[in-house]
């Protein structure tokens, strides 16, 4: 039975969605295993990457917008509308809030900074509340 294929650094973030960097960081912390190859170079058993991305290691894939001027437009699963019984989390990404929202990032970093939309700075970043893209209740 052959071995399985081994993905560089760049392939293993490819897979998980995110950077290599990231990927560094995963090994380091012992969350991804890795072994090396002649020239020292990092390399990733392809069923180890997979079986994390199943775990929830990495970014969401991207769900479909299924409604809207935009239907084909993807977002990440972490800013998707309810659906399902899933709902927004509490603070979304700049983009994920500008995807939801249909504005620019920058429009949304304004709109933060001007406190016309409840965000907070984490770290340097704003996080946009969940309130500010969710529909009002009907009464």
């Amino acid at each position: 039975m052959p071995a399985p294929p081994m993905l560089t650094t760049a392939e293993a973030a490819q897979t998980l969605g995110v950077s290599t960097r990231t990927v560094c960081r995963y090994v380091e912390a012992g969350k991804l295993s890795a072994g090396r190859n002649s020239n020292g170079g990092l390399r990733f058993d392809s069923a180890d990457v997979l079986a994390a991305q199943r775990t929830g290691l990495g970014r969401p894939a991207p769900v479909p917008v299924t409604c809207g001027p935009d239907a084909a437009e993807e977002v990440p699963a972490a800013a998707a509308p309810v659906t399902g019984g899933q709902a927004l989390p509490e603070w979304l990404l700049v983009h994920e809030a500008a995807a939801l929202l249909r504005m620019s990032e920058r429009a949304v970093r304004e709109q933060a900074a001007r406190e016309e939309i409840p965000a907070r700075r984490y770290g340097g970043r704003w996080r946009i509340h969940r309130s500010a893209v969710e529909a009002p209740e009907a009464p």
